[in-house]
């Protein structure tokens, strides 16, 4: 219903700007004739010369161009072309006949000036109507290049996002299948857990952008079940700050960092650490996660696999020069930074 309204509207104001450029066209015709307005048949004059003018107009754009120029028939086109602007020389010599009888008859001069009238007019609007399809046409092709693009995108990050949900699932399951084989008691509440992220998965996840404190959130949950499994001296800090209730980003972005860290942490080592920082600025996200790594300092996934590579390519598409992630290694530890405009062009 909208689209068709906007249609519509498109063509009425099409509509207006045809009818104010033929109004123009019309007064130079005045000028170029040198015709007195206040002369009775001045104005039919113009209206006889522009009818021609018109119908070559709009024949050109709708059916010699796109049947014939389009389509390669180069030699019908100039058939065409030339046939059109002998009926037009011929018809405008008409008009002076029926208009301006004895003058246009006992001047021999004069049908020469009306014929080369017809065909400067005619070649000019030629030019104009061939000018305004090639126009049209390139802002179409333009529009759907654009369509395109925005459709081999939104399968591209649909594609990427179903590759997240499993990924996380996978890992996980990992986590519950520890705890169930030491017949741990945090194994009900790693259910509990894993439940209500895979709530968030199912339901919140599929929405094109979802509230920052919810993806938080995600998170929290997402530590929460990882905590069960590894050492308790772990020191694990999640801190936030800033504004995280108003701003918008999209779902399952930030987990990947996440999960690394607690995948290729350190984490059953007693002076393992994972540090996360989520702060926003204004329209600006800056998220950090810093993690010690094994002892032999080798992180096998750094540039491969799922995580980081799959996120790396959604932020390519979501974010294009409105990002910044930087991964590196310093000793034994593994640092990510992230900034993100929030704010879209």
């Amino acid at each position: 219903m909208q689209q068709a309204m906007m249609t519509r509207k498109k063509k009425r104001r099409e509509m207006v700007i045809h009818l104010i450029g033929w109004l123009l066209f019309s007064l130079i015709m005045f000028f170029i004739l040198s015709l007195p307005i206040q002369r009775p048949n001045s104005i039919l004059q113009v209206f006889l010369y522009m009818v021609p003018l018109t119908m070559l107009f709009y024949t050109n754009t709708n059916v010699f161009i796109p049947h014939f120029l389009a389509k390669k028939k180069i030699t019908l086109y100039i058939l065409t072309i030339v046939g059109a602007l002998l009926l037009i020389i011929y018809t405008y010599h008409g008009i002076q006949l029926l208009i301006n009888a004895d003058f246009y008859q006992e001047n021999h001069w004069f049908p020469r000036i009306v014929t080369g009238q017809a065909f400067m007019n005619s070649l000019l609007v030629l030019t104009i109507s061939g000018g305004v399809k090639m126009t049209k046409e390139w802002f179409k092709n333009e529009r759907l290049k654009k369509e395109m693009e925005n459709e081999k995108m939104a399968s591209e990050l649909a594609l990427l996002k179903s590759q997240i949900n499993p990924h996380s699932l996978f890992n996980n399951l990992n986590s519950i299948y520890s705890l169930a084989i030491k017949k741990s008691d945090d194994a009900p509440k790693a259910i509990v857990k894993l439940s209500e992220m895979m709530r968030y998965m199912l339901y919140d996840s599929t929405a094109e952008q979802i509230n920052l404190s919810k993806e938080v959130e995600h998170l929290h949950n997402y530590i929460d079940l990882q905590k069960l499994r590894i050492n308790r001296q772990t020191k694990i800090n999640f801190e936030t700050v800033g504004d995280i209730e108003t701003k918008s980003i999209e779902p399952m972005l930030l987990e990947p960092f996440v999960e690394n860290a607690f995948k290729h942490g350190d984490v059953f080592q007693e002076k393992a650490k994972i540090d996360i920082c989520l702060k926003v600025e204004d329209n600006q996200l800056f998220f950090k996660v810093e993690n010690t790594l094994a002892k032999n300092g080798h992180v096998k996934d750094k540039h491969s696999g799922i995580g980081l590579k799959n996120i790396e390519k959604r932020l390519h598409l979501l974010y294009p020069e409105r990002h910044h992630l930087q991964i590196q290694q310093d000793g034994d530890t593994f640092k990510v930074s992230l900034k993100l405009d929030l704010i879209h062009d």
